[in-house]
């Protein structure tokens, strides 16, 4: 069966008009049903899986996502209308919410004002309640899922629930497959420890966060490093969080039972969205000094020094790609017990060190980025990937949903594909893609016994230091053992290689990842495999590495 093209008409009623989003999970549509004359989002499921069992795992998860979420009737949360059962797809009608997501607004206007935030933030508590109410939990909040209305009430959505989860029914996420954004997913989940509301609570101080600087306080050069920070550092905060300070503090503190409520973080957050009026004291002379909110909230955690050509304090451009990860030169902030509201059996609060299980800096990448249920076939002939869920109309720039367009620019070399990180390679026919963000892409072979990665970000300070750091958090690994990790030249470039093995549960794994800066960007393209299929994975993994293009 041919996939949705413009014009189509879905069960007899549904008529597609334009693609307005793809990644991991789906292709959205916007579409007019010609029934109620309204428009609506459509999102095309093609679940057709390497075999018949993860077909049915692919068919079932689905439509779980949809029935989860047609339990919600909030205006926080995206309505879902419909699901069409077609065989080959599945079709679910959605409402076409007209707003830009939090991702692209941070691209597009810069970071947000802690008072801004604050209203975001009431925005998502309110739809999270309903959420965890019903039984279900998000599982993957992140400024690419949170849409937001233009004008003075600015609507705040939660959508794509491709990873919900009820709470009562049985799990599909298999051993040894983990979903979500690694710069935002709480450490637990890394660590495979059990999840619940507390979970959704961490990736919505990890966005809050991003909205006030433009990308997570975890985020990282590589996974390795992101995964790491997530288990076992301090959280970045923005120097920009001013009164909100001491609240992310504590939606990011390790221990889930030490998080606060949804009621104690509402009554945390709304008097930074809706401060008080304050009194306008006068001054010898003509100047006025104006008293806002939070002018003596508690300091926190500096980020580190900005990186080349940025003036000292800016730091990163939003939606310009991580940071290195230099341990912070100045000392955490004072520890101090703010006074919540009472919530959920929640005990003072106090920073809580990241002693989590010991799963592992290696371990955590590698369950991050093992193949997931939200993989699709990827035609390597023509680019056409999965897709991720949205509905809204503007494309986010560097995540969940990815578009990529249908052209193909002249500079990509014969039987290579574009990427909406900026490169182009030639990745084997039938395998399985999952886009991590719009800027990291992933291939697994049919077997499970070989995976392709590649991703792109901004540039930042001496490559080799960086991965030096990140390979020095990598030992902490259940049997890692570094083969080399040395310069080396790729395609006329200057380049790191990287080669280690480690073990993941039981079995071993050899990982090759290659590295090199080209116009102000740092590109990866990588590789893990089974040792007994090294020939093949090499050699496959030498043919894409050598139709690497940065475009």
């Amino acid at each position: 069966m041919s996939g949705g093209v413009p014009g189509l008409l879905v069960a007899g009623r549904y008529r597609l008009a334009e693609s307005i989003g793809q990644g991991g999970m789906g292709r959205v549509w916007r579409a007019v049903d010609e029934i109620l004359h309204r428009q609506v989002a459509v999102k095309e499921m093609r679940i057709d899986g390497v075999d018949q069992e993860d077909s049915r795992t692919r068919r079932e998860r689905t439509l779980r996502e949809a029935r989860a979420t047609a339990r919600i009737d909030h205006p926080g949360v995206v309505r879902v209308y419909d699901v069409v059962d077609e065989g080959e797809r599945l079709w679910i009608v959605m409402e076409l919410v007209p707003a830009r997501s939090l991702e692209r607004l941070l691209a597009d206007e810069g970071p947000l004002s802690p008072g801004e935030t604050a209203r975001i933030g009431l925005g998502l508590v309110s739809a999270l309640r309903q959420v965890h109410a019903v039984g279900v939990l998000h599982r993957d909040i992140k400024p690419g899922n949170v849409l937001v209305e233009s004008g003075g009430g600015r609507r705040v959505v939660l959508t794509d629930f491709g990873i919900a989860a009820i709470q009562d029914a049985k799990a599909l996420t298999m051993v040894g497959m983990l979903v979500g954004s690694p710069d935002y997913m709480a450490p637990e989940r890394v660590s495979g420890r059990p999840q619940g509301p507390p979970s959704d609570v961490w990736s919505l101080g990890a966005t809050l966060c991003a909205a006030l600087v433009g990308r997570s306080p975890f985020s990282r050069d590589t996974t390795l490093a992101t995964l790491h920070a997530v288990l076992y550092e301090e959280p970045r905060l923005p120097p920009a969080a001013g009164p909100l300070s001491e609240t992310l503090a504590a939606l990011l503190v390790k221990d889930p039972e030490a998080r606060p409520a949804l009621d104690a973080l509402e009554s945390a957050l709304r008097p930074v969205a809706y401060p008080s009026p304050t009194p306008t004291l006068a001054v010898p002379g003509p100047a006025r000094v104006s008293h806002g909110p939070g002018r003596t909230g508690p300091a926190c955690t500096p980020m580190p020094g900005p990186g080349p050509g940025r003036e000292p304090g800016q730091g990163p451009a939003p939606g310009r790609g991580p940071a290195p990860s230099p341990t912070p030169q100045s000392a955490p902030a004072p520890e101090r017990t703010p006074v919540w509201p009472a919530g959920r059996g929640h005990r003072p609060w106090l920073r809580v060190a990241a002693g989590v299980l010991v799963a592992g800096a290696v371990l955590g990448a590698v369950l991050a980025l093992l193949p997931d249920g939200r993989a699709e076939r990827h035609d390597s002939a023509t680019g056409t990937p999965g897709s991720s869920a949205s509905v809204s109309p503007s494309a986010s720039p560097s995540s969940s949903p990815t578009v990529e367009g249908t052209s193909r620019p002249p500079s990509i070399p014969p039987g290579a594909h574009w990427e909406a990180g900026g490169f182009a390679w030639a990745t084997p026919k039938g395998w399985r893609r999952d886009v991590k963000t719009g800027a990291e892409v992933h291939y697994t072979s049919p077997d499970g016994g070989q995976e392709l990665a590649a991703k792109s970000s901004l540039a930042r300070g001496d490559l080799m230091e960086t991965w030096r750091t990140s390979e020095q958090n990598a030992r902490q690994g259940q049997d890692y053992r570094k083969i080399r990790l040395e310069r080396t030249t790729f395609h006329g470039r200057p380049a790191v290689v990287w080669e280690y093995t480690f073990t993941l549960g039981g079995a071993d794994w050899h990982a090759r990842l290659l590295g090199f800066d080209a116009d102000g960007k740092s590109y990866q393209i990588n590789t893990w495999y089974r040792p007994d299929g090294e020939p093949r994975a090499l050699a496959t993994y030498e043919r894409v590495k050598d139709s690497f293009t940065v475009l």
